[in-house]
């Protein structure tokens, strides 16, 4: 993968855990946001964002981060 792609993705990777925060935080301060579902969606996504993180790629020649 060249740098111009690496660097692409990873803006498309940040873009969706954007959306997905965004979206969970509108759900969250919405009339009646106390509905079971719209909880599960909101902690659904906020899951997705938490760990959409680690998809992210280091640049090239950058020591990777060990998996814990």
């Amino acid at each position: 993968m060249t740098p111009t792609e690496r660097a692409a993705y990873n803006a498309g990777l940040r873009a969706a855990i954007h959306a997905a925060r965004t979206t969970a935080i509108t759900m969250e301060t919405a009339p009646g946001s106390t509905d079971v579902r719209k909880q599960a969606a909101v902690a659904a996504l906020y899951a997705f964002a938490e760990s959409a993180e680690t998809l992210a790629l280091a640049p090239m020649g950058a020591p990777s981060e060990p998996a814990s």
